[in-house]
């Protein structure tokens, strides 16, 4: 990593996102706020990932085979982000992403590859493209990462993992999430179909720091 380069912020967008129309509004903000702000986007698996679902239950396919075709249409649904974000562009790898991202453009983040190569990442389903961007959180080391949802309501900030533990049994994030989301960086799950929702990190943006319900009483960032 650039020694000079810091991501300002890692998002991902959720594959639920796609089923509505939030998807245009939002990605027309994000290619809005990279023009100030150094932002990745992690896309979720969307319709794409589901349909490998389907296929594996109706065709009896092994789970590592499936999780493998799952990683591709993340894949896919990251060309469908870039295609719908002015100035976007979907790259394979962080080096290609950074170099986007000092033009003021916005990286859409193709990750497929690099997790096939990676050593010691489950392949099963309950690694989902929550826990996958929590894992590229770690190796991007972002200021600010923000997991983009469909919410009943505005979301907040994740205090830490205890709390990321508690979104995990309630199902709004994969079982393994907790254990990849990075001890101490500042966490965001938010409704994605608000189109205010990456408001508060824009230049001057407001910024409230009411958690997410159910998160309170956690423990201190990096204990659980």
């Amino acid at each position: 990593m650039s020694a000079s380069f810091r991501w300002d912020l890692l998002v991902k967008v959720g594959g639920s996102l796609g089923r509505g129309r939030a998807l245009p509004p939002l990605l027309h903000a994000l290619a809005s706020l990279a023009r100030r702000r150094r932002i990745l986007v992690v896309p979720g698996g969307g319709r794409f990932a589901g349909m490998v679902r389907e296929e594996m239950r109706r065709l009896r396919i092994g789970e590592e085979a499936a999780h493998r075709m799952a990683l591709l249409g993340m894949d896919q649904y990251g060309i469908l982000l870039a295609a719908l974000a002015p100035g976007a562009k979907a790259v394979p790898d962080l080096v290609t992403a950074r170099r986007l991202a000092r033009a003021g453009r916005l990286p859409i983040l193709l990750a497929s590859g690099m997790l096939m190569r990676a050593r010691g990442l489950e392949r099963t389903f309950r690694l989902t493209s929550d826990s996958i961007a929590a894992w590229l959180a770690g190796r991007a080391r972002p200021r600010r990462f923000v997991l983009l949802k469909s919410l009943a309501g505005e979301g907040g900030p994740l205090p830490d993992r205890a709390a990321a533990a508690r979104l995990a049994r309630r199902g709004v994030v994969d079982p393994l999430f907790p254990a990849f989301l990075p001890a101490r960086l500042e966490t965001w799950v938010l409704d994605g179909r608000d189109p205010n929702a990456l408001a508060r990190f824009s230049p001057g943006g407001r910024r409230p720091a009411r958690p997410l319900p159910g998160t309170r009483g956690a423990a201190p960032p990096g204990t659980a």
